[in-house]
């Protein structure tokens, strides 16, 4: 049996997916771990890696590495996004990376991002949901999928990630309605291409993927972060609004102590849940998903077609 590796450099996590490749052609999962890298902390708006974001970066693929060579993997794919794409020095952590670890890294574009999360998520999915609008939150950037059970109707990525919006509007401890509606503005601005694709298609269901859904998801479970079998759950609609009703008076040190709450995301959970409820009410959605299948799924499913 075949076993793969995908590693996924993000804005704010560095993720790495093992799995053994079953006959059929898909795949088990048997190591599924993300370490904080915070790359665009400091920089991400001005285009650059900051030096120590390039120390955490090499720092969480090194733990990457060791963690790798324990699990006797024949294919390893590394796949960098926002932060990296963007960057204007990129090539100095390319260069270390490779020089320390061997590894070249496939920067993939936001419409190729949102086509291998909607590769990944619809692995999860059950048919039959009708037309669902797929959101993946991130750090530099956030993607939006439209479709139909197995197609894709539409799909954007948009650069307003959760690190570039937090150095583009101050956040105060705990957020203030000023800045809540501040924000909202700012992503509204950003986000006319998708509410004229929404007006058309008309979406029901939104899903939510991976990162600051997952940690939504455990808030409401009450579930210890990576320590729960993940599959497509569930949100109900009311319960979110709790959560988020918690979240926008919680201050950080409240936050940290929340069951369920990802230390990695104490600080942008806030703002990851102001944009999820501004998406919710602006379209109208009636049925709120999650799953933890978004981008390194979807890259292991295509690693796997091109190795056979």
């Amino acid at each position: 049996m075949s076993r793969f590796a995908v590693i996924d450099i993000g804005t704010n996590t560095c993720n790495l997916l093992i799995a053994n490749i079953l006959p059929d052609r898909s795949f088990e999962t048997i190591y599924d771990r993300k370490l904080p890298v915070k790359l665009g902390r400091g920089g991400i708006n001005k285009k650059i890696l900051l030096p120590e974001a390039i120390e955490r970066g090499i720092f969480a693929l090194q733990s990457h590495y060791n963690t790798i060579q324990e699990y006797d993997v024949s294919k390893i794919k590394v796949v960098g996004t926002s932060a990296l794409r963007g960057a204007t020095n990129r090539s100095e952590f390319f260069e270390k990376v490779k020089h320390l670890l061997g590894w070249d890294i496939e920067i993939i574009d936001g419409e190729l991002e949102a086509e291998l999360i909607f590769r990944g998520v619809r692995l999860s999915l059950p048919n039959g949901i009708g037309k669902y609008l797929i959101v993946d939150i991130g750090g530099g950037s956030i993607e939006f999928i439209l479709a139909n059970d197995n197609d894709i109707i539409w799909r954007k990525s948009f650069n307003i990630g959760i690190a570039r919006a937090l150095e583009t509007i101050q956040l105060s401890d705990p957020v203030t309605p000023a800045e809540i509606l501040a924000y909202e503005n700012w992503f509204d601005e950003h986000l006319q291409d998708l509410w004229i694709a929404c007006e058309r298609y008309e979406p029901q269901t939104l899903v939510g993927c991976s990162g600051a859904f997952d940690t939504l998801m455990d808030i409401y479970e009450k579930a210890e972060p990576d320590l729960k079998i993940r599959g497509v759950s569930e949100f109900p609609l009311g319960n979110y609004q709790k959560i988020h009703r918690i979240l926008i008076l919680s201050d950080h040190e409240t936050r940290s102590k929340m069951d369920g709450m990802d230390k990695i995301r104490v600080e942008m959970i806030v703002i990851a849940s102001v944009f999820t409820n501004f998406i919710l009410r602006r379209l109208t959605i009636k049925r709120l998903l999650h799953t933890h299948n978004a981008l390194k799924e979807g890259v292991m499913d295509r690693l796997i077609s091109n190795a056979v």
